[in-house]
């Protein structure tokens, strides 16, 4: 069965309702038959955003609210060991993610997870990571797609 793995790109799409097909997809996700989980990495990164906004307990509802059937992960020493093999590979690539999407791909990794992303320029770097990007389309992305997709970035 696949896991789905949420980046904060898609749920921050789903929180402003700023694109139709990654709302259309996230209200037709059944989490009964499809799990969905997101990274403690991930609630980091909306609850700083949250704060940082002009009404922040308003946002803070606004995430709550979406993420009430989630699964919510921490990380474990499995996760942080293939993350800091993916951030060495990526730094002798000369590719780099940044920490926080280093951590959610490993992490992904590790469980054997399927990224639900609008960041594919950054998470398609990450050799063998399955990817989603909802405002294309409610498949995994094909390797010839992420390919491409690193082609325009």
């Amino acid at each position: 069965m696949v896991t789905l793995s949420f980046d904060s790109s898609t749920l921050i799409s789903v929180l402003r309702r700023d694109d139709v097909r990654v709302v259309e997809a996230f209200t037709a996700l059944d989490v009964g038959q499809t799990p969905a989980m997101v990274s403690v990495v991930v609630l980091h990164e909306l609850w700083s955003g949250a704060d940082l906004g002009v009404n922040p307990a308003g946002e803070r509802e606004k995430i709550e609210l979406v993420l009430r059937e989630f699964g919510i992960a921490a990380l474990e020493a499995e996760d942080v060991e293939r993350s800091a093999r993916v951030r060495a590979q990526l730094r002798q690539q000369g590719r780099p993610i940044g920490d926080l999407d280093t951590l959610i791909a490993g992490q992904a990794l590790a469980r054997g997870w399927t990224v639900v992303t609008r960041n594919v320029k950054h998470f398609g770097r990450v050799a063998g990571l399955p990817l989603v990007d909802w405002s294309v389309a409610p498949r995994p992305l094909t390797e010839a797609e992420i390919a491409a997709r690193l082609q325009e970035a």
